[in-house]
């Protein structure tokens, strides 16, 4: 997730140690609260906010769930989420085939390069690339989309609604063969999520890559990034991915991936909720540990091990952590919101956590 740079880093005037994460005395609030339900509130898509960004050096942000086929605009002031404009990003049917959901489970932002004129701003949304909960292979769960906006302002460049996608939002289904075709990672592509199988969680562009943290599968106490260049998503050329393998523990699994200097931070959790031993590998046999959702730093080179930044403390259990956007940092620490799956308009809590 990108850093919202307008949205400055508030220290915390008690000292923090190194690689303690310390949940921030102010409480968040969304108003006016909710964010859009799909379906005439059936399927309680505010429930399921899955990912975040802001457009660097504003207020205006997107936030994807992973029930319908649309995300949402909405903007921070100071601790207040307003929720705004909706938009579309897939169309009811593409080439015949009925798009039920995007499944869309990360965004991040990216800004033009620096120099760049008049160039646009960009959001990017990922869908989960995974299987259905009954093992189906859903075509709309397999897109990567990206959109232009006017960096400025956040807002997009193009006219837009609510129930459509409008032409300028571009469509890359060229990262799922690329993952079935992955050492170790591709044989557990299209799998149901129980059986160890290919869902995709966290996404950031660092450099020219676009990075996906997957949640599944877990193997031998690794989980995995999968990379590919970016421009090579949307360029209509086979796409071409490598897998970069992180030593995050048993039942580990990527929830999502920020952007920071230096690298990434990894939010992480629970990989299966429960999982089919018959075809679950991670580390040990038997019933699944339930861990605690933990950030790490990563640098985002390939071979580098990911560092322990600590577990969030002082969660309920009936909170999953799920989304982690950065509002700032300094050399000291991040200051980071962290949203949770199952939870009316997702609950935001603020942390900090040191470096």
């Amino acid at each position: 997730m990108r850093i919202a740079a307008s949205v400055g880093l508030v220290l915390l005037s008690a000292q923090v140690a190194s690689a303690d994460i310390v949940r921030a005395p102010q409480a968040w609030r969304v108003d006016p609260a909710p964010f859009r339900q799909a379906d005439g509130n059936k399927n309680k898509a505010n429930e399921e906010l899955s990912g975040a960004a802001c457009a660097t050096g504003t207020n205006r942000c997107l936030v994807v769930n992973d029930e319908g086929r649309f995300a949402q605009f909405f903007e921070i002031n100071g601790t207040t989420i307003a929720p705004k404009e909706v938009i579309g990003l897939l169309p009811p049917k593409i080439g015949g085939k009925t798009m039920k959901e995007l499944d869309a489970e990360a965004a991040d932002y990216v800004a033009p390069r620096a120099g760049a004129v008049g160039a646009s701003g960009y959001f990017y949304v990922t869908g989960s690339h995974g299987a259905s909960r009954k093992g189906k292979a859903q075509p709309s769960r397999s897109f990567v989309l990206r959109f232009p906006v006017d960096p400025a302002t956040g807002h997009p460049t193009f006219a837009f609604d609510a129930e459509d996608a409008a032409p300028q939002i571009e469509r890359s289904a060229a990262l799922r063969a690329a993952l079935a075709k992955l050492p170790e990672v591709g044989s557990f592509a299209e799998r149901r999520l129980d059986e160890n199988g290919v869902t995709v969680e966290g996404f950031a562009v660092l450099g020219q890559e676009a990075l996906f943290g997957l949640r599944g599968p877990c193997i031998a106490g690794h989980a995995f990034v999968v990379r590919t260049p970016v421009e090579t998503l949307f360029s209509g050329e086979p796409v071409v991915a490598g897998a970069s393998r992180l030593a995050l523990g048993d039942n580990v699994g990527i929830r999502d991936l920020a952007r920071v200097q230096g690298g990434v931070l990894i939010l992480s959790g629970r990989s299966n909720d429960t999982r089919d031993q018959a075809a679950f590998n991670c580390e040990k046999p038997g019933v699944a540990p339930e861990p605690g959702a933990q950030v790490w730093f990563w640098s985002g080179k390939d071979g580098d091990a990911a560092r322990n930044l600590g577990t969030l403390p002082g969660l309920p259990a009936t909170h999953k952590a799920e989304t982690l956007l950065v509002l700032g940092e300094d050399a000291a620490r991040y200051r980071v919101l962290v949203w949770f799956d199952g939870v009316p308009d997702g609950d935001p809590t603020e942390f900090f956590i040191g470096k």
